[in-house]
């Protein structure tokens, strides 16, 4: 028995170990693949501008041929020799000479004396304007850029492509062997670190200069090339710069360059183990101080375990013991008082997913037992068993609401409209009543006849909690305190440090509160929010009014943020979504006693079946709807007289969906089914939004009682 147990606890630090190393390679992998994900995406964005550099040059040269290309067309023959020779006199970038050619291509007149001795075609960019790479006696190499006249001539335009590669282009390093290579469409090289590779075929020119060599990788890429987009291949070729040309695994990142109809490729190449190597030095290091940091972790904790147990036989012969241990017991009394309340939190929580379940699971369960005794002959026995699974049902209903009880929400919080702008101008003067003589407050309120929907109590608390803090943070000194308050487009709010919005607001109230306080640093910043945290001093602050603000505001679906920095002061945002005053939604005119065309939205589908089936049996046609999408085409498409939608469905709110319909479907009721009566479901009954609701398990009989009984109400 010894003998396993110290197998056992042998084998606890190997397996410690491995999840380590697991671990570890893990968080290799992805720090690998992400940085080399950056380098690719930078080698990327540099050819991406060197292409965009590349195509304005480009187009640069080929307006001012077409320019001269007038010149000779329009003016005589020694006036224009003129104009060219004041032009390439006047050119300090890479235009070195201007020449005609006459019908069979020879040189006819040029500025400066040039003898060209090759000629490739590059590019043809359009029916006049083609790109050729020529090189003269000297060996020097141009892109030169020719036009058709109307007489047949062509107008040519010299480029120093040698000049324009060498201040441009090779001065850009990439690792330590990589370059940068321009192509044609076909894969021609039109600039290459390595003068003697211009002008040959990628494939069919290496080929031929190095016949032994795998070529499959490269012409893949090659081919990827050709499709005229950006994008980063990795391939295996040869270092075409080094004489001995290793085979070794390479990275490319391409971007093509727009030459009218045809394009040009601009490729950054560079060694695989250039981007890899340093990265994995870099780990390797990061390892290193990781297990150092560890190793001293280990050793302050067992020197840290020494002298605590050395304190704690010191506490011990302490005279005060006994006090220390009715502080002890009293702080365990009230643990336990704090757990008991959790755990009852938790349980209306579980109990409120429990109901839902069971009401999902009856709703089928009671339709269909419904529908058996509708269909079986009177006082047979299976009607019998039928009626048998109904009443048993609705006994489960019973047990299922008293149940949900148990996780109702309060419901008697009361909800109004309020006009903002008398809103802040009060709170105004309740915010002042709580400044120093030495603050001096500040306000800007740029609101018309904008409503919310909220307790002016609870949010005159919110206000009232921000100012306190601010008071503070002024402390002694002079300050200020300005407060504003405008309203927003929710498009403006998306784009700033609240990423998930509702679609239901279209605006909301932006109110600011800022001072020139001592501001908080990034690490207060961040737990302002949290219950119990604060930075005063003991006993003069609970920590709990800037927790309890956040909860208000949520509770009235808006967001509250701060924004500060240490020394300059701070500023705390909130915002409220603006009530759509012109669009209220009316209550409907009384539904007559004929079809109705209803509509019903739940995310359950065995319900929607058993609704659908149920209406058919009575001779009502219904339409169903599982998503928001699919419920809203439903309604563009078909007006309906009522839409019965879940108020839990997976991907939005009913009581939100019906609000974002205000004043599009002024006669259509909407009902809303429920669990259990919430407090946003009475608001929502008693502002108009919703004209009422049925509570789960549903039914067709349940629905049409709820429809009846509404258009028996006076209108």
């Amino acid at each position: 028995m010894k003998k396993n147990k110290k197998t056992l606890i042998a084998a606890i630090p190997l397996f410690l170990i491995v999840i380590l190393v697991f671990a570890g390679f893990g968080v290799w992998k992805k720090y690998r693949d992400t940085l080399m994900q950056n380098q690719e995406e930078q080698m990327l964005l540099t050819t991406r501008i060197l292409s965009e550099n590349m195509a304005m040059s480009t187009e640069e040269y080929e307006e001012s041929l077409s320019f001269l290309a007038k010149t000779a067309e329009n003016r005589p023959q020694d006036e224009a020799k003129q104009l060219y020779r004041e032009f390439i006199d006047t050119q300090t970038s890479f235009i070195t000479n201007l020449y005609l050619e006459d019908e069979q291509g020879k040189l006819s007149e040029s500025v400066k004396d040039v003898q060209i001795v090759s000629s490739q075609l590059l590019t043809q960019s359009s029916a006049k304007n083609s790109i050729y790479m020529e090189k003269d006696t000297g060996g020097k190499i141009y892109n030169v850029y020719k036009r058709v006249l109307k007489d047949g001539r062509k107008i040519c335009l010299m480029i120093d492509a040698e000049k324009y590669y060498q201040k441009l282009i090779s001065g850009i390093h990439i690792g330590t062997n990589g370059y940068i290579v321009v192509k044609d469409a076909e894969g021609t090289i039109i600039m290459h670190p390595k003068k003697e590779q211009w002008g040959i075929p990628v494939i069919a020119g290496r080929k031929k200069m190095y016949p032994d060599l795998d070529y499959s990788s490269l012409e893949k890429m090659i081919e990827d090339q050709k499709k005229r987009k950006e994008g980063i291949s990795h391939y295996y070729s040869y270092w075409w710069t080094n004489e001995k040309r290793p085979r070794v695994q390479k990275i490319s990142a391409y971007s093509p360059v727009q030459i009218g109809d045809s394009f040009w490729v601009v490729s950054a190449v560079i060694d695989y183990d250039d981007l890899y190597e340093p990265i994995a030095e870099g780990f390797l290091k990061m390892v290193c101080i990781f297990v150092g940091i560890l190793l001293a972790a280990g050793i302050a904790v067992v020197l840290f375990g020494r002298v605590m147990r050395d304190m704690r036989r010191a506490v011990r012969e302490i005279n005060d013991l006994k006090e220390l241990n009715e502080q002890l017991e009293k702080m365990h009394r009230s643990e336990q008082s704090i757990a008991h309340q959790q755990r009852l939190q938790i349980m209306g929580t579980m109990t409120g997913g429990i109901a839902h379940e069971f009401n999902n699971f009856l709703t089928p369960i009671m339709g269909y037992a419904e529908l058996l005794m509708m269909e079986l002959p009177e006082g047979s026995e299976e009607q019998d068993s039928a009626k048998e699974i109904y009443e048993a049902s609705e006994k489960a209903k019973d047990v299922v609401r008293q149940i949900s009880s148990l996780s109702r929400k309060n419901v008697e919080t009361v909800y109004k409209n309020i006009s903002i702008k008398k809103f802040m101008t009060r709170a105004e003067r309740m915010m002042e009543s709580v400044c120093t003589p030495l603050i001096h407050m500040e306000s800007e309120f740029c609101v018309d006849d904008e409503m919310i929907l909220g307790n002016a109590t609870q949010l005159n608390q919110v206000l009232l909690n921000v100012c306190v803090n601010a008071v503070h943070a002024i402390g002694k000194n002079q300050g200020n305190i300005r407060i504003s308050c405008h309203s927003e487009e929710k498009e403006k709010l998306a784009q700033g440090v609240i990423e998930k919005l509702s679609d239901v607001w279209k605006k909301y109230i932006h109110i600011q509160v800022k001072d020139n306080g001592c501001g908080m640093d990034k690490e207060t910043l961040r737990q302002i929010f949290d219950p119990f945290f604060t930075t005063k001093k003991g006993g003069e602050g609970t920590g709990l009014g800037l927790a309890l603000a956040e909860q208000i505001i949520t509770s009235h679906k808006g967001y509250i943020y701060a924004e500060s920095k240490k020394g300059e002061g701070s500023t705390f945002h909130i915002y409220l979504p603006v009530l759509d005053t012109e669009h209220m939604p009316q209550i409907v005119q009384n539904i007559p006693r004929k079809d109705y065309r209803i509509v019903v939205a739940d995310d359950n589908a065995k319900v929607l079946q058993l609704l659908k089936k149920n209406f058919e049996k009575i001779g009502i046609q219904i339409q169903t709807c599982m998503k928001r999408e699919e419920l809203q085409k439903c309604l563009e498409q078909q007006e309906a007289d009522v839409l019965v939608v879940d108020e839990t469905m997976e991907d939005c709110s009913g009581v939100d969906f019906c609000m974002s319909l205000a004043g599009r479907y002024p006669d259509m009721l909407k009902l809303i089914i429920i669990d259990g009566v919430s407090r946003e479901v009475a608001e929502a009954r008693q502002k108009g939004i919703i004209d009422g609701y049925v509570e789960k398990p549903v039914s067709d009989t349940a629905i049409l009682e709820a429809i009846r009984n509404r258009a028996n109400q006076p209108v």
